[in-house]
């Protein structure tokens, strides 16, 4: 694929994100965790602490500007806004994959502003796995490529992305996939950052998430699905070229995944800090994620549609989700985010049957009686 491809894919995902819905035709499963409501709370709402150690750094909240966007000109406001964000707020944030920007310098920039705007923040750099490997078309990424990357938002820490789904359903997809669990242990012995190893919205099964830990990363993105689909994005895509044959494959996977709160359960497993991203819209939702074993929680397509407004309506869009969260410590007894990882949790409906299937029930028991344990 061409650097201008690259470039120009980009920003039709961006437009088409914050123009059609895309949503996974699936609920996120958000309701199905349910918190055990404390009527005598003993929390004071304005004395609740949400700070939050994430490898190795201190956040203000434990939400994550899930890695977004980068690669064009056009969208360099958008990375701005959510940058200036993440500084006011002491936020992690991601950018989107830095592919086009390691082929072509020149969209450097549309990066390379988080950090400019973000001096303190806690920032993601983000490659993705099928460039780790040979595509036939293209050699891999070598490692000094990784590091440019890294560089050039001077990056805490790296995503590195796994997304078959997307390049599976993709016209101009990388397929190729051998090698990625050699590349991706590689990456996490020679790179000097922390390595996060990022679904971006299939989800993560216990499986996987042990072999990811046996790579050696520092956490896992288990990018459920229940938000923003990338087959139907590229649905979307294939449509606008008259590309049938890819129209087709993204309708009949556009609902393809495990839905985030599944994921999380999924990939305690691995004893890892977990990022709970895919569906979360509420600060709601982001309690039920801490309550489930999520160290911190991400959250894309609202910041991506509050960004492309103004930095004014991300601020917004922050204050009105720092007060849900709160809302909901207050009413599980929670003073704090460990006390919140501690709560009671009962899982109903369809997360509970799958996880039942899955040999789960000892957990789901324990989650719902932490505080008959003592």
């Amino acid at each position: 694929m061409s650097t201008d491809q690259v470039k120009q894919r980009k920003l039709e995902h961006v437009r088409m994100a914050l123009e059609q819905d895309i949503a996974v035709p699936q609920r996120a499963n958000w309701s199905d965790i349910h918190l055990i409501h404390q009527a005598l709370p003993e929390v004071d709402l304005d004395a609740i602490d949400t700070t939050v150690d994430f490898l190795g750094h201190r956040l203000r909240y434990p939400i994550f500007v899930s890695s977004l966007t980068g690669g064009h000109p056009d969208v360099v406001t958008i990375n701005r806004n959510l940058a200036r964000a993440a500084e006011e707020y002491g936020l992690a944030l991601g950018v989107g994959s830095q592919r086009a920007a390691i082929m072509n310098p020149q969209v450097t920039e549309s990066f390379a502003i988080t950090r400019s705007q973000a001096p303190s923040a806690f920032l993601l750099a983000n490659i993705g796995a099928p460039q780790l490997i040979s595509q036939g078309s293209h050699p891999p990424f070598t490692l000094e490529q990784v590091q440019t990357a890294i560089d050039m938002i001077g990056a805490n820490a790296l995503a590195v992305h796994l997304n078959s789904l997307q390049e599976a359903v993709q016209s101009e997809g990388d397929r190729c996939t051998v090698g990625e669990v050699a590349a991706l242990r590689h990456i996490t012995q020679e790179i000097g950052v922390p390595v996060i190893a990022k679904e971006t919205g299939a989800g993560i099964c216990r499986e996987q998430a042990l072999l990811i830990r046996a790579c050696g990363v520092a956490a896992i993105d288990v990018g459920g699905a229940g938000g923003s689909s990338m087959p139907a994005l590229e649905m979307l895509r294939s449509r606008a070229r008259g590309n049938e044959r890819a129209l087709d494959i993204g309708r009949v996977y556009q609902d393809w995944g495990i839905a985030t709160p599944i994921s999380l359960i999924e990939a305690i497993t691995a004893c890892v800090p977990l990022i709970a991203t895919g569906g979360v819209r509420s600060g709601r939702d982001i309690a039920c994620a801490l309550a489930l074993g999520a160290t911190i929680v991400g959250m894309g397509f609202p910041f991506l549609q509050a960004a492309s407004q103004s930095y004014e309506a991300v601020c917004e869009f922050l204050e009105r989700t720092i007060a849900e969260l709160k809302v909901a410590m207050l009413l599980c007894g929670a003073a704090s985010i460990i006390q919140m990882r501690k709560v009671d949790v009962v899982v109903m409906g369809e997360t509970r049957e799958w996880l039942y299937l899955r040999g789960f029930e000892d957990e789901l028991k324990c989650m719902a009686r932490r505080h008959l344990k003592g």
